[in-house]
C-alpha cells in the first residue's frame, strides 16, 4: 500500500510541475503579444452627395472610362476659364454683345480641328465679317475645343491690317499667360490648353509685318530686321499700376514723345525730316488719341503700336506710317448712355438730336442707328463724356486730333492714301478727306469746329452713310487706326 501511495504522490507532483510550466509559458507568450485595442463602435453617418458642379463624372457600372476622363478635363478647363482669365480676355469673352462671347460661341459649336485659316484680307476695317469670324474660330479653338495644337495658316493671306493683327496678338499674348498659369496651378501639371503655331507665311508683305511687330515678336518666338521697315513694337500701358493722375499724364507725354521720335528716326533713314508744323500736328494726333484711349478704357489697359514702311514708286521716295491705339471697355456710345455719365448737359443735347432724327425717320435698324449718331456727335468740339472741369484741363478733345490728321494728310490731290478710322461698338467712322472740318458760330457768337460728314456742316443733317457706318459687328472697346502717307509736301531734305 505504501508503495502505491508513493507512486501516486510522485505522479501528482509531476502534474503540478507541468501545470506551472504551462502557466509560465502562457504568461511569457502574452507578454510578447501587443495588447488588443478595444473596438470602437461608430454610428453610421450618411455623407451628403457632392453638388453636380463639383462632380468630375457620374460613377456607374456601365460608364466609359475615356468619356469620364474627357468630362473631368472639360470640367477643369471650364473652371480655369471661369476663375483665371486675364482681365482683357475676360472682358471680351464675357461682354454680352462681344463677338467673342464664350457663351454664344458654345452654341455655334465650331470645329476647327486645330487649324485656323487666315483670310486673304485680314482686316476688321475692310473685311469685317470674315475677319471677325476668323477670330471667333481662334478663340473657340483655344478655349472650347480639344485640339493639342492650334495652327494659324497664312497660305491665303495677302494683307494684314495693323489694328486687326494687334487685336489677334493681344488675344494670343493673354492666352499664353493664361495657359502657363493654368499649368502651374494644376496639381497634375497637365497641358489642358493647346500650344500655338503658324505656317505658310509666304507673302513678303505679311511676313515683314509679322516678324517685325507681329505675333512671333510679341510672343517672344522670333524677331527679324528688314532694311525698309522701322518698327515700333506693341506697347501695353496699365493704368492700374499708376493711381496718380499727374504721373499718368507724364507717362502719356513720354509715350507721345517716344512715338514722335520714332517717326523722326523713320524719316532720317530716308535722309528727310518732318517740318516743325507737321511734327507738332503729329504729336497732337498721338497725344489726343492716347488720352481718349485712357478715358474710355474699362480694363485700364491702353495698347499702342506703330509700323513704318519705306516705299519707292515710279521714282518717288516716301514713307507710309501706320499707327494703332486701342482699348477694351465701354464704347463711346455706352459712355454717354450710361446713367453715371458726368456730363448730363451733353447727354441732354444728344437726346434732343435723337428725337429730331426719329421725327424725320432717319434711323434705320442695321443701317443708321442712334449709336452711330451719338458716336459722331462725340467727335465735335466741346463734346466730351468727362466733366467740364476735366475737359477744360484737357483742351479741345477729339476734334484736335482729327484736325491734325487732315493737316498732315494735305490735299486730296497730293494724297489719296492717308486714312483714319474710329471703330467703337457697332460704329465705324472713316476719315478719307472727302469731308473736312468746318467752323460754325453759336448763338453767343463763339466760333467752334464741327466734323459732320455732310455738305451743310450741320449736325442736324444726316451724315454720309459711306463715312459713318453702322456695322452688325460689335467691337468691345474703341480702336483708332491711322494710315499716314509722308510725302514731299510733308517732309524736307536734311
Amino acid at each position: 500500500m505504501g508503495k502505491i501511495r508513493n507512486m501516486q504522490n510522485k505522479r501528482k507532483h509531476k502534474y503540478i510541475i507541468r501545470q506551472h510550466i504551462r502557466i509560465r509559458a502562457s504568461i511569457k507568450q502574452k507578454l510578447r503579444q501587443k495588447p488588443h485595442k478595444k473596438k470602437r463602435i461608430v454610428e453610421a453617418v450618411q455623407v451628403p452627395r457632392a453638388p453636380r458642379k463639383f462632380r468630375r463624372y457620374q460613377n456607374s457600372s456601365n460608364t466609359n472610362f475615356a468619356a469620364n476622363r474627357k468630362n473631368a478635363v472639360t470640367f477643369t478647363k471650364n473652371d480655369f476659364v471661369k476663375n483665371h482669365l486675364p482681365e482683357n480676355l475676360r472682358y471680351i469673352t464675357e461682354t454680352k454683345d462681344s463677338p467673342f462671347n464664350l457663351k454664344d460661341m458654345r452654341k455655334e459649336k465650331y470645329d476647327s480641328k486645330g487649324t485656323i485659316t487666315i483670310p486673304e484680307k485680314f482686316s476688321i476695317l475692310d473685311n469685317p465679317n470674315e475677319s471677325y469670324t476668323t477670330l471667333r474660330k481662334l478663340i473657340s479653338a483655344l478655349f472650347l475645343e480639344d485640339s493639342n495644337v492650334v495652327t494659324l495658316d497664312y497660305q491665303n493671306c495677302k494683307n494684314t491690317e495693323l489694328s486687326t493683327q494687334t487685336l489677334l496678338d493681344i488675344i494670343l499674348m493673354d492666352f499664353v499667360k493664361f495657359r502657363t498659369k493654368c499649368k502651374h496651378i494644376d496639381r497634375q501639371k497637365r497641358d489642358l490648353f493647346p500650344i500655338i503655331g503658324a505656317n505658310n507665311i509666304n507673302d513678303v508683305t505679311v511676313k515683314k509685318m509679322l516678324f517685325s511687330v507681329g505675333s512671333p515678336v510679341n510672343l517672344g518666338i522670333q524677331e527679324n530686321n528688314f532694311s525698309d521697315i522701322e518698327k515700333y513694337k506693341l506697347r501695353v500701358h496699365n493704368n492700374r499700376k499708376e493711381k496718380d493722375e499727374n504721373k499718368r499724364m507724364a507717362q502719356k507725354e513720354l509715350d507721345t514723345t517716344e512715338m514722335a521720335d520714332y517717326v523722326i528716326n523713320c524719316l532720317a533713314r530716308m535722309n528727310k525730316k518732318i517740318t516743325p508744323v507737321k511734327l507738332n500736328d503729329l504729336c497732337t494726333v498721338i497725344g489726343e488719341i492716347l488720352i481718349n484711349a485712357e478715358e474710355h478704357s474699362t480694363t485700364q489697359h491702353r495698347f499702342s503700336i506703330g509700323y513704318f514702311k519705306e516705299e519707292m514708286d515710279n521714282g518717288n521716295h516716301f514713307g507710309l506710317f501706320r499707327l494703332v491705339i486701342l482699348n477694351f471697355g465701354k464704347t463711346i456710345y455706352e459712355k454717354f448712355k450710361s446713367d453715371d455719365c458726368p456730363n448730363k448737359n451733353i447727354v441732354n443735347k444728344m437726346n434732343e438730336l435723337s428725337a429730331s432724327y426719329t421725327k424725320k425717320s432717319w434711323f434705320r435698324s442695321g443701317e443708321f442707328e442712334e449709336e452711330s449718331l451719338w458716336t459722331l456727335y462725340a467727335l465735335q468740339e466741346g463734346v466730351t463724356s468727362v466733366s467740364q472741369e476735366s475737359y477744360k484741363k484737357r483742351g479741345n478733345g477729339s476734334i484736335r486730333f482729327i484736325e491734325s490728321f487732315f493737316n498732315i494728310k494735305g490735299s486730296q490731290e497730293t494724297d489719296n492714301t492717308s486714312q483714319m478710322s474710329i471703330v467703337s461698338g457697332r460704329t465705324r467712322i472713316i476719315f478719307d478727306g472727302k469731308y473736312c472740318i468746318k467752323e460754325k458760330t453759336n448763338a453767343d457768337g463763339e466760333i467752334f469746329k464741327v466734323m459732320t460728314f455732310n455738305d451743310s456742316g450741320n449736325i442736324d443733317d444726316k451724315p454720309d452713310s459711306k463715312c459713318v457706318i453702322c456695322s452688325k459687328d460689335y467691337f468691345p472697346g474703341t480702336i483708332i487706326s491711322a494710315k499716314i502717307l509722308l510725302n514731299d509736301d510733308d517732309i524736307q531734305q536734311i
